[in-house]
C-alpha cells in the first residue's frame, strides 16, 4: 500500500489544482508540477496491479501533439515555444490522470465532490475580496461605480491576480455547472445554502456581462432541460433564477449605461461605430478565414499564426494591431495553426469525450465539454494559462474518472428539489 506521504502530496496538490485561481500568476504551473511529481511518487510506491488507459490518453492528449508537430514548420520558433510553455497543460494532466487511473482508493466520488466544492468556494472567496478590495482603495470610488467598473479592474488592478473578465465568467460558468451537479445529490433540506451561492454567482455573471460565457451557459441551460424531464416545481425555480438573472443584466450599472447584447442585433451600429466589439470580432474573423484558407492543409504552424493574422490586419484594419488580437475563435486558431488536419483531430477528441461521457452516463463531463467548446467560438481558451490550466485538469479529471459521479438517473436534480 502506498504509505502517508505520498496520498497526503497527492491530495493536497489535487485541492491546490482545484484553487487555481488563488494561485499568483507567476506561480500557476507550481500545482500543475506539484501534481505531476506526487503521481510519478503514487505511481512508484503503488506498483500492483499497474494498468493505464492509453486510449484515452492518446485521444486526450492527440491535439497537443499535432501543434508540437506544426512547430516544425514554423518559421517564429522562439515564439512558438513559448506557446508551448502555455500548453504543456493540456499533455501534464492526461498523463498525470493515466499514471493515477489505479489509484480508485484515493480519487473517490467523495474526494471529487470535494474537489469540485474547493472549486466553488475559492472563486466565491476571490470574488468577494476582489470587489471589497476595489472598493476600499480606489479613490472616490462608490458601491456603484465598483460594480461598473469591476470588470475591468479584475484584470488590471492586483498585480500578480491579473485574470481577463472573460475568462472570470468562464470560471462562474463552470462552478454553476458544479454547483447544479452538487444539488443533484444533495438533500432537499441542505440545497437553500446551494441556491443562495448560485443566486450569488449569476449576480456577478451580470456584473461581468460577457457574451460568449452567458450565451454559452444560456444553451447549456436549455439542453438540459431537454435531456432532463422537468417537473413543475423545477420549471418554476428555474424560471425564478433565469429572471433574476436577466433582471440583472438589464438592471445592474455598467460603464456608460452600455449593454454589449445590444450590439448582437444593432447591425446599424456595426456600419457607425467601426470599433465595437462586434464590428472587431467580425473583422477578426474575416482575416482569420481569409488566411485559413491560404494554408488549408497544414495550417502556417504554431508559432506562425500571430504573424500571419497580423499581416493582414495591417491592410484590413491598422487599428487591429494596437491591442495584438489573436483569432478569437479557438477552432479558427487552430485551423491557422494545423489546418484541416489539427482541427479534425480536434473535432474527433470532442466527438470522442461527448460520446464517451454519454456511455459512462456523466452528464457532468458531457455538459462541462459542450461549455468550453461553446465559450472557444469565441475564445482561445487553450491559449491562455487562465483558460487551459483548469480547462485541462477538470475535464482529464472526470474524463479517467467516468464512473465517479455518474447520473444514475436523469431526474436526479428534479427528485432532490421538488
Amino acid at each position: 500500500m502506498p504509505n502517508k506521504t505520498s496520498i497526503i502530496l497527492l491530495k493536497v496538490f489535487l485541492v491546490l489544482n482545484s484553487a487555481i485561481i488563488l494561485v499568483p500568476d507567476k506561480f500557476k504551473g507550481v500545482p500543475v508540477i506539484g501534481l505531476l511529481l506526487s503521481a510519478i511518487l503514487y505511481f512508484i510506491i503503488y506498483k500492483s496491479n499497474t494498468k493505464f488507459s492509453f486510449k484515452l490518453f492518446l485521444v486526450s492528449t492527440s491535439f497537443f501533439f499535432a501543434l508540437l508537430v506544426s512547430i516544425i514548420y514554423s518559421e517564429n520558433i522562439s515564439y512558438a515555444f513559448r506557446k508551448l510553455e502555455t500548453g504543456l497543460s493540456l499533455f501534464a494532466y492526461p498523463l498525470i490522470f493515466m499514471l493515477l487511473y489505479n489509484c480508485k482508493e484515493q480519487i473517490t466520488s467523495g474526494f471529487i465532490e470535494i474537489l469540485k466544492k474547493v472549486f466553488i468556494l475559492t472563486l466565491v472567496l476571490f470574488l468577494i475580496s476582489t470587489f471589497t478590495y476595489y472598493f476600499l482603495t480606489e479613490p472616490f470610488y462608490t458601491f456603484k461605480s465598483t460594480i461598473i467598473h469591476y470588470h475591468t479592474l479584475v484584470d488590471l488592478r492586483i498585480l500578480g491576480y491579473e485574470i481577463h473578465s472573460i475568462y472570470l465568467s468562464m470560471h462562474i460558468g463552470v462552478a454553476i455547472l458544479f454547483l447544479i451537479s452538487i444539488i443533484s445529490k444533495t438533500k432537499r433540506t441542505k440545497v437553500v445554502f446551494h441556491i443562495l451561492i448560485l443566486l450569488f454567482l449569476l449576480i456577478f455573471l451580470a456584473i461581468l456581462n460577457k457574451r460568449g460565457p452567458i450565451i454559452s451557459l444560456g444553451v447549456i441551460g436549455f439542453l438540459y432541460i431537454l435531456k432532463t424531464k422537468i417537473k413543475p416545481k423545477i420549471a418554476l425555480s428555474i424560471l425564478a433564477l433565469s429572471s433574476i438573472f436577466v433582471l440583472s443584466l438589464i438592471f445592474i450599472p455598467k460603464f456608460n449605461n452600455i449593454n454589449r447584447f445590444k450590439e448582437l442585433i444593432d447591425l446599424e451600429g456595426l456600419k457607425t461605430n467601426p470599433n465595437s466589439s462586434t464590428a472587431t470580432r467580425l473583422n477578426i474573423y474575416d482575416c482569420s478565414i481569409k488566411q485559413a484558407i491560404k494554408a488549408p492543409v497544414f495550417g502556417y504552424g504554431w508559432g506562425d499564426v500571430k504573424g500571419v493574422l497580423n499581416d493582414c490586419y495591417e491592410v484590413k484594419n491598422p487599428n487591429l494591431l494596437l491591442r495584438n488580437y489573436n483569432s478569437h475563435n479557438q477552432y479558427l486558431s487552430i485551423l491557422l495553426s494545423t489546418g484541416i488536419i489539427g482541427l479534425s483531430i480536434f473535432l474527433f477528441y470532442f466527438y470522442f469525450i461527448l460520446k464517451f461521457s454519454n456511455n459512462n452516463r456523466n452528464q457532468l463531463l458531457f455538459f462541462l465539454l459542450l461549455y468550453f467548446g461553446l465559450n472557444m467560438l469565441s475564445e482561445n481558451i487553450l491559449e491562455r494559462e487562465d483558460g487551459v490550466i483548469f480547462y485541462s485538469f477538470f475535464i482529464n479529471l472526470f474524463l479517467f474518472n467516468p464512473k465517479i459521479g455518474a447520473s444514475k438517473k436523469p431526474q436526479e436534480l428534479n427528485n432532490k428539489l421538488s
